[in-house]
């Protein structure tokens, strides 16, 4: 098998990932994310329950919960493509192993470390009943995923340092990256609070530039959350605002960190190539604030909700794309 196959696999195995985040992000917005109480299974069984003697079981098995089939295979059919995704990963890593032996070890291997943690960390979605510091990590987990096997694709090529590296693009794209991490963590944890709908207006929130009744000390509380259903949204209104206000400031200075990037790529660094990356870049990003802005005028809509989500990933796989054509030249 030649280098160009595995890293096309590799990049194939990127984009699938896309589709379970998409998934994944569909089933928690449609509030699906205990639509089976159990794990891996649901309601004990492989599939789910449809049938009249199937849902009589159910209910033997789980008398307290509300037994919705709509939200229970929609759950196993996430869990369905993130158990494939785990096959698909240890399939790239180890072709990647065989056939890419000059790309280090630790990428493929974390790949294979990546995909359990996840896998664990979807079992504790449902037995922490969706606790928001574990759904958060679950989402950032799933993007990174798609990042790293993105980067496992460039790498399989040979590609050395090129000594033209422009030094101050650069740095400041390593800046615009980690504010965009940071921002994809807020958004995250702004979706598994239930508070993208904390403000309803928009530019102003609550009426207000600055909301006066915010609550931060409820609002980012990570550990030693009660062990409560969080799919029942129990966070007081007044954090969720402070929640929901800190996602909307991210958002404003990762605008200005992006224009000043922009500004760089197309009026200051002279390569062609890294200007087409870049104008990819200003798509996606621009795409990510007209949905973040759609989400809170059209009361999030589940589709604008989902692609909001999924283009975060895609926006930040983008970033990535920049960084590494900015900072290596292939060498074939």
């Amino acid at each position: 098998m030649t280098s160009y196959t595995v890293r096309n696999i590799s990049l194939l195995a990127s984009l699938f990932t896309l589709v379970v985040i998409s998934v994944g992000a569909w089933v928690r917005l449609t509030h699906a994310g205990l639509g089976c109480p159990d794990w891996p299974g649901c309601y004990g069984i492989l599939g789910t329950p449809t049938s009249d003697i199937e849902l009589a079981e159910a209910k033997k098995l789980y008398p307290d919960a509300v037994i919705d089939t709509g939200k229970a295979w929609r759950e196993m059919l996430h869990r369905y493509l993130a158990g494939t995704l785990g096959i698909f990963i240890f399939y790239v890593s180890y072709l990647t192993l065989k056939y890419a032996k000059h790309v280090p070890k630790l990428l493929p291997i974390s790949l294979i470390v990546l995909i359990i943690v996840q896998s664990l960390m979807g079992m504790l979605t449902v037995t922490e009943l969706v606790k928001p510091t574990i759904v958060t990590i679950h989402l950032v987990l799933g993007i990174t995923t798609a990042t790293l096997l993105l980067w496992n694709s460039f790498k399989i090529y040979n590609f050395t340092i090129d000594v033209r590296v422009d030094k101050k693009l650069t740095k400041l794209i390593i800046l615009c990256t980690f504010a965009l991490i940071v921002q994809i963590i807020l958004g995250g944890w702004t979706s598994t609070n239930y508070a993208s709908l904390a403000c309803t207006d928009f530019p102003k929130c609550s009426d207000e530039w600055w909301p006066s009744n915010m609550n931060y000390s409820d609002a980012f509380t990570i550990i030693n959350l009660p062990d409560i259903n969080y799919e029942l949204a129990p966070l007081a209104y007044n954090a969720k605002l402070a929640i929901h206000f800190t996602h909307r400031f991210g958002a404003l200075i990762l605008t200005i960190l992006f224009s000043l990037l922009f500004i760089y790529l197309f009026f200051i660094q002279s390569n062609q190539q890294i200007k087409k990356i870049g104008y990819i870049v200003l798509i996606f990003f621009v795409l990510q604030v007209t949905l973040g802005v759609f989400n809170v005028v059209y009361s999030l809509p589940i589709s604008i909700a989902v692609l909001h989500t999924v283009n975060a990933s895609i926006l930040l796989m983008s970033m990535i794309t920049l960084l590494y054509y900015s900072t290596y030249c292939i060498q074939k």
